[in-house]
C-alpha cells in the first residue's frame, strides 16, 4: 500500500475474527457501552435473524440469504493477523462477549460443530482471546468458563462493564430467543452477518483518520436537514423559525455527552401528533429518515408552500412541546429526589421502555400550562411502570417490540384525544380497569432463565417502599446494581438440608427460586454468607434492609414505624420474623403473600393517581387496602400476549388448554400441563406457569438451559409420544400454523 492509500474489504463475522488477534490504540477510549447501546444491537440481530429464518427459501438454502451490514470499522494492519482497531472497538468487543455466552449454550446443549465454530473465533490459538485487551482478559476468562467475576475495587470501569454486559447478553440472549433456535443463530451470525473494514495504511494514517472521524463538525444530520427544509418554505418567517429551532435544541440539550437527543425528541413527537393511525410504514419512515418523511409527507402536515405560516408554527409547536418535555428528559437520566415524582421515568427508561417519551408527547398539548404537562406526563409514565410490573408478574414478554405495540396501538390514539389531566387520568382508568389478570396470578412467581432483571426490578420496588416507609435512608438506584446488591437466596442451593420436608428435588429449586425465597443484600454481605442455612443468616440479615431483617427473631421490637406500616397495611401475618424450626415451604409462602401484598399498595392505580371505579362482590372491611383497587381476575385473551410457539398452537388449536406434555430426564418422567395462554404449569409445583418451554424444561430437568420444544413429549392414548417441536413442525407443513 502507499503511504496513504485507504482500502476497504467486506468480512463476515467468521473471517472477521479467524486467527486474527485485534488491539486498541493508547488514544482510544475504553469500552463504554451500556445497557441501552447492547440491548439494541442484540435486538437488532435477533430481529434479523427471525426475519431470515422464517423464510423457507433461506433455511433450505442459507448462502442465498441477504447479509446483514453491521456497519464499518477503521484498522491497520502492523503484520499479519494482528489488527489495531481505530475505530469499532465497542462492536468489537460486544460481539466477542456474545461468542463467549454463545459458546457457553453449544457446551453445555452438546453441539459439537456450534463449540468448534466459535472456539475458531473467540480465540486466535485456543489460547488468546481474539479480541487482546489484557484489561478485559480476567472478566473473559471467567465468562469463558461459565463462573462469576468478583469485581473488586482494584477494577477498571471498563472491567466492571465488560461483566455487566457479558450478564446482560446472557440474560436477553435467553430472552430474546428459544434455545433450539440458538445453534441456528450461531450458524447465521458467523455466515451471514457482515462489517466492512476500512483499512488505513499504517499507524500514524490510523491516527489521522481517527482525528477526522472525531470531528464534531463532520456531516449533516437528519435534523440538520429537516431544518434546512423548512428554513427554505416560511418565507419571511426565515430568521424567527431559525431562532426558535435553535431555542428548541437548546432545551433539549441537557447532557452534552448526548449529539442524539434532538433526533430522538422531533422523532418522538412526530410519532405522538403525526404519524396516521394504523400505519406502520410512517412508524417506520419517521425512525429511520425522520425528514424524508417529513417531506414525503407535507399535505397531511400542512406543510405546503402556499402557506408558510404553517412551517413556523410547525417548529413553534415543537418548540413549546420540547419547552415541557424538558423536566421527562432530565428524569430519563438521574433520579429527581425533588417534588415533581417523576421517579418512573427513570425506571421505564431503565426496563427498556424508552418509547415512553412518544406516550408522554401525545398526552402533553404544546400550549399546556407546565403543571398541566407534568401532572398529564406522570400519569403516563406511572402507567407504563404499572403495565410493566403486572407482565413481569404474570410472565408476560415485556421486551420493548411489547412495549412499541402498546404505546403506538393504544396509548396513542387515547392520548392524543385527552385535552385535560381529568380526561387523561379517566382515559388511563379505562385501560386498568380492563386489565387482564392481577398481581395475584403471581402466586409462584420467581427467579426463572431469563428474568433476573425484572425480579430485580421487583424486588428492589418493594424494599425501597419499606424502608421509606420506615423513614430509612435508603437507594433505590443502589438495588438495581447488580453489583451493589445481589439477589440473595433465604435458602442455599443444598437440597439435602431440607430433603425431609421437600423430596422432590423440582419442588426445591422451584420453590428456592420464589420471590418469597429472594431478597437484595449487599454483594460484600451476599458473598460471605450465601452457603449458610437460613437461621445463621437471619442476624445478619437484621443490619440489613427491613424486608431481610424482619425474618430475625425480635427485629421490630423497637422499630416503632415498622409497627405502623405493619398495622396500616394489616401485614401482621407476612412481614414478621420466622423462628428456626418453620418450614421452607412455610417461610417463602407467607414471604410471597407478603410482596403481592406490597405490590399491590406500590402499583394500586388510585395511588398512582388513576382513578378507577370498579364493580364490589362484597364489601368485607377487614380485606387490606389496595385489594379493593384490584380488578377481578379475568380470563386472559387466548395466549396472554405470549409469542412462543405453544402459545401459536393454542391459538391455532394444534394443542389445546389442559394438555398435558411429559418431559424424562435420567430416567425419570416430569409432567405439566399447557393452560389457555400458552404458559407450562409443571405438576410438581403448580402455581404460575413457565411462560416458555425452555424455562419449564430447565427447572425440571435442573439444568441451566433445555431445548423445550424438543424435550417435551405429548404422550397419546397408546403411549406414544411427540415432542413438542415435531408437532409444530407438522402443523407448519399442514398450513394449520
Amino acid at each position: 500500500m502507499g503511504p496513504d492509500e485507504i482500502r476497504s474489504q467486506g468480512f463476515s463475522l467468521k473471517e472477521l475474527f479467524r486467527d486474527v488477534a485485534y488491539e486498541i490504540d493508547y488514544y482510544q477510549r475504553d469500552y463504554t457501552w451500556g445497557e441501552d447501546e447492547v440491548r439494541t444491537l442484540l435486538r437488532d440481530l435477533c430481529e434479523a435473524f427471525r426475519n431470515w429464518s422464517t423464510d423457507p427459501a433461506y433455511l433450505r438454502r442459507p448462502h442465498t440469504a441477504p447479509q446483514y451490514f453491521l456497519g464499518p470499522f477503521v484498522y491497520y494492519e502492523p503484520s499479519k493477523n494482528r489488527r489495531y482497531l481505530v475505530d469499532g472497538q465497542q462492536r468489537f468487543v460486544t460481539l466477542h462477549l456474545l461468542f463467549l455466552q454463545l459458546r457457553l449454550w453449544a457446551q453445555e446443549a452438546g453441539y459439537p460443530r456450534a463449540v468448534d465454530r466459535l472456539n475458531r473465533v473467540v480465540t486466535t490459538d485456543g489460547d488468546q482471546f481474539s479480541v487482546g485487551i489484557t484489561d478485559h482478559d480476567p472478566v473473559l476468562r471467567a465468562v469463558s468458563e461459565g463462573r462469576k467475576y468478583e469485581t473488586g475495587a482494584g477494577d477498571s470501569l471498563s472491567r466492571r462493564n465488560v461483566w455487566a454486559r457479558s450478564q446482560q447478553i446472557e440474560s436477553q440472549l435467553v430472552e430474546e430467543l428459544d434455545a433450539e433456535k440458538l445453534h441456528r443463530f450461531t450458524e447465521w451470525l458467523l455466515d451471514r452477518v457482515v462489517l466492512v473494514g476500512i483499512r488505513a495504511a499504517s499507524a500514524d494514517h490510523g491516527y489521522r483518520m481517527f482525528e477526522t472521524m472525531n470531528d464534531r463538525g463532520a456531516r449533516l444530520t437528519a435534523v440538520d436537514l429537516l431544518k434546512s427544509h423548512l428554513l427554505s418554505h416560511v418565507g419571511t418567517g426565515e430568521d424567527q423559525l431559525n431562532t426558535q429551532w435553535h431555542e428548541m435544541l437548546r432545551e433539549l440539550t441537557t447532557d452534552r455527552e448526548d449529539p442524539a437527543a434532538a433526533s430522538r425528541f422531533i422523532k418522538a413527537y412526530l410519532l405522538a401528533h403525526c404519524a396516521r393511525e394504523g400505519l406502520g410504514d410512517d412508524r417506520r419512515q419517521i425512525a429511520t429518515n425522520l425528514n424524508v418523511w417529513v417531506r414525503q409527507n407535507a399535505a397531511h402536515l400542512g406543510l405546503v408552500p402556499e402557506r408558510p405560516d404553517n412551517f413556523l408554527k410547525f417548529v413553534q409547536d415543537m418548540l413549546k412541546s420540547a419547552r415541557l418535555y424538558r423536566p421527562f428528559l432530565a428524569a430519563s437520566r438521574e433520579l429527581k429526589r425533588d417534588g415533581d415524582r417523576l421517579e418512573t421515568v427513570l425506571f421505564n427508561e431503565r426496563n427498556g421502555l424508552s418509547v415512553q417519551a412518544v406516550a408522554v408527547l401525545a398526552a402533553i398539548n404544546p400550549d399546556d400550562q407546565p403543571s398541566d404537562a407534568k401532572d398529564k406526563g406522570r400519569l403516563v409514565a406511572a402507567y407504563l411502570d404499572r403495565w410493566y410490573a403486572l407482565r413481569v408478574l404474570q410472565d408476560l414478554p415485556v421486551q420493548s417490540a411489547d412495549a412499541d405495540t402498546l404505546v403506538h396501538t393504544t396509548l396513542v390514539p387515547l392520548l392524543r384525544n385527552s385535552r385535560t389531566v381529568t380526561d387523561v387520568a379517566s382515559a388511563l382508568g379505562n385501560l386498568v380497569l380492563h386489565d387482564p389478570g392481577s398481581i395475584r396470578d403471581a402466586v409462584t412467581l420467581g427467579l426463572r432463565g431469563n428474568n433476573a432483571h425484572q425480579i430485580r426490578y421487583l424486588l428492589a420496588r418493594a424494599t425501597a417502599y419499606v424502608e421509606e416507609a420506615c423513614r430509612r435512608p435508603h437507594d433505590i438506584l443502589a438495588y438495581l446494581d447488580r453489583d451493589q446488591f445481589h439477589i440473595e437466596h433465604l435458602w442455599a442451593n443444598h437440597h439435602h438440608r431440607v430433603r425431609e420436608e421437600i423430596p422432590d428435588s423440582v419442588v426445591f429449586r422451584s420453590l428456592r427460586n420464589q420471590l418469597g425465597g429472594l431478597g437484595l443484600l449487599m454483594g460484600r454481605e451476599n458473598s460471605s454468607i450465601n452457603d449458610l442455612p437460613l437461621h445463621d443468616k437471619a442476624a445478619l440479615y437484621a443490619r440489613s434492609n427491613v424486608l431481610l431483617g424482619i425474618i430475625a427473631p425480635g427485629y421490630d421490637r423497637r422499630n416503632p414505624l415498622l409497627r405502623d406500616l405493619i398495622k396500616t397495611h394489616q401485614l401482621d401475618k407476612t412481614l414478621r420474623s420466622f423462628g428456626p424450626r418453620e418450614s421452607m415451604t412455610t417461610v417463602i409462602e407467607t414471604r410471597q403473600e407478603l410482596y403481592l401484598s406490597l405490590f399491590e399498595h406500590i402499583w394500586n392505580p388510585q395511588r398512582l393517581g388513576i382513578p378507577v371505579s370498579l364493580p364490589t362482590a362484597h364489601n368485607d372491611h377487614d380485606e387490606p387496602p389496595g385489594h379493593a383497587c384490584q380488578t377481578t381476575p379475568r380470563r386472559r385473551p387466548a395466549t396472554g400476549g405470549r409469542r412462543t410457539d405453544v402459545a401459536k398452537m393454542i391459538d391455532a388449536q394444534v394443542l389445546t388448554a389442559g394438555t398435558r406434555i411429559v418431559l424424562t430426564y435420567r430416567s425419570t418422567d416430569h409432567w405439566a400441563t399447557i393452560d389457555e395462554s400458552g404458559g407450562i404449569i409443571l405438576a410438581a409445583t403448580g402455581g404460575t406457569p413457565y411462560g416458555r418451554a425452555d424455562e419449564a424444561g430447565a427447572v425440571a430437568r435442573g439444568t441451566k438451559t433445555c431445548q423445550g420444544m424438543n424435550e417435551w413429549h405429548v404422550e397419546d392414548e397408546d403411549g406414544m409420544r411427540t415432542t413438542l417441536r415435531t408437532l409444530r413442525d407438522r402443523a407448519v407443513e399442514s398450513g394449520a400454523l
